[in-house]
Parts: C-alpha cells; structure tokens; sequence
C-alpha cells in the first residue's frame, strides 16, 4: 500500500514537473534568440542568464508567456511602494508559488486519501496539484493588489491627522509650502507633502510635481483633491487654511466609520468561518462513511 502511495505521488510529481518543462521549451525558442536579444522586455531574461541565473531567467520568460501583464505592472508595483522589487521578481514569484503550491495541492490529495482509507488515485491528486499550481500563479496578483489597499489606507489615515497639523501651521501664519514641509514625519504622506514643498520651491511648476508625487501613490481621490487645493493655493494665491481645515474634519469622520464598518466586517467574518467550520465536521460525516462504503462495492 505504501509503495502504491509513493508511485502516485511521484507519477503526479513527475506530470507536473514534465507541464513546466513543455511550456519552458515553448517559451524560449532558438528561432527567436536575435529577436530576444533586440526585445527591450526581454531584459531581465537575458540579464539573469547573464549572472548565471538560468532558472531565474526561465522562470521570469515563462511567466510572460503565460499571463502577460500590460504596461501598468511597473506601475501597480510603483504605487504598492515596490512591494516586489521589480517586474523580474514578480514574474519569478509567480512560478516559485505556482511550484510550492502544487507540491503543496499533491501533499494534501495523498494525506486526505490516507487518512479516509481509499487506495490513492493518480487523477485525482494530478487534478489537486492542477488546481494548487493556479492559485499558486495568481497568489502574487492578489497579495500585489491587497498591498495597493493597505497602502491607500494608511495614507487615507495619515491625511486625516495631517491636514489638521497644516491648517494649524497655516493658522500661525506659515506660509504653505513651509507649512507642507513641517509634516514631513507623518509617515507617507507626510513625505510626500516634503517633496512637494522641496520640489516647488525651486521653482519647478506644481503640476508637474503633482503629478510626480501621484504618480508614486495609489490611485486615492482624496489625495487627488489635496493636490488640487495646493494647486490652487500656489497658482491662485487663494486662502486655504478653512478648506484645509474642512477636509481634515472630512476625513477623521470617515476614518470614523470605516474603523465602525471594519468591525462590522469582522464580525461578520466570525460568523462565516464558524459556519464554515459546522458545515465541514457536517460533511466529514456524512461523506466520509459513504465514500468508504463505495470504495468497498467497487464503485469509487
């Protein structure tokens, strides 16, 4: 019986490991190489071959071939604060969670099927790696998104105490750019209220700074309101501190809320993982006894 689990584990193993090979051959053809050499994308590919990293490199190719990202990966990492250090990395990472996970998918298919007593089936754990290997492949996307929110949300959070700091250094009669540059250890957002002070006071044209300081920072319609006031303050000379003020009150009042609705949520999440739990120990026992009896007939 052991020697029946192994020869299924490995034939599994072996299936999977023969996929990757197949779509490495497809993604590195020997008809393309000067075009590659010419391709600007191709960079980090051949850079890693360089540094003697081949599997890197053929990692980071296969990763492209499968899924290519558009133009906006630099970006997404950009705004994420490079929660990957680089477009290489992400595409290796995609293929080293794609691995552990489908090892992971057949570990898990083999231990189920020996623990319920029931022969072990190749197609069944082939099936469980299968599915292991694409959430593998798309847990990047998702832990790169979710570090997108986390960063709007603590500079949501920032802005709340930092434009009440800026409206209290205006109120003393500072003028804005000094006053944006007193609130340069509130965290991000106060960096990047610093740069903006530095870099308008060279004189360089606030729209341009703006859009630089933006660009650096998740998609936030707040932030994208803030720079406009400024914007307005430097090019109009209007009188900001009131609407400053305003906006601060704004955002701790729904910093307010959202703190009222994250607990919400997470009571909510309480009661689903409880059901969830009820609801497996329910199948457990349901189908486990009827999955033995049909492997006793023949039937399974």
């Amino acid at each position: 019986m052991d020697a029946a689990y192994i020869q299924a584990a490995a034939l599994a193993l072996l299936s999977g490991i023969g996929i990757f090979l197949i779509f490495a051959s497809f993604s590195v053809p020997l008809t393309a190489a000067t075009r590659r050499i010419m391709d600007e994308s191709a960079g980090p590919r051949l850079g890693g071959m360089a540094e003697g990293n081949i599997s890197r490199a053929l990692m980071v190719d296969l990763s492209k071939r499968i899924k290519p990202e558009g133009g906006d990966l630099e970006e997404r990492l950009r705004r994420s604060g490079w929660f990957y250090p680089s477009v290489a990395e992400f595409h290796a990472r995609r293929i080293v969670a794609s691995l552990v996970f489908a090892f992971l998918g057949i570990v898990l298919a083999v231990g189920a099927m020996i623990a319920i007593g029931i022969p072990v089936r190749f197609l069944f754990v082939a099936a469980a790696g299968t599915l292991f290997t694409v959430l593998g492949f798309l847990f990047p996307d998702r832990a790169l998104d979710n570090a997108i929110k986390k960063r709007r949300d603590v500079l949501k959070r920032e802005m709340g105490f930092g434009l009440e700091k800026i409206s209290l250094f205006l109120q003393s009669g500072s003028d804005l750019l000094e006053a944006l540059g007193q609130s340069s250890s509130l965290g991000m957002f106060g960096r990047a209220c610093s740069l903006i002070a530095a870099q308008a006071g060279t004189g360089r044209p606030i729209s341009e700074v703006n859009s630089m300081v933006r660009d650096e920072l998740p998609i936030t319609p707040e932030f994208d309101e803030f720079l406009q006031l400024v914007q307005t303050s430097i090019v109009k000379g209007q009188e900001i501190i009131e609407p400053f003020r305003q906006r601060a009150a704004s955002m701790r009042e729904m910093l307010r809320r959202a703190i009222i609705e994250e607990g919400h949520r997470a009571s909510i999440r309480v009661t689903l993982i409880t059901s969830l739990f009820v609801l497996a120990a329910s199948m457990i026992v349901i189908f486990i006894p009827l999955m033995i009896i049909l492997d006793q007939q023949g039937i399974f």
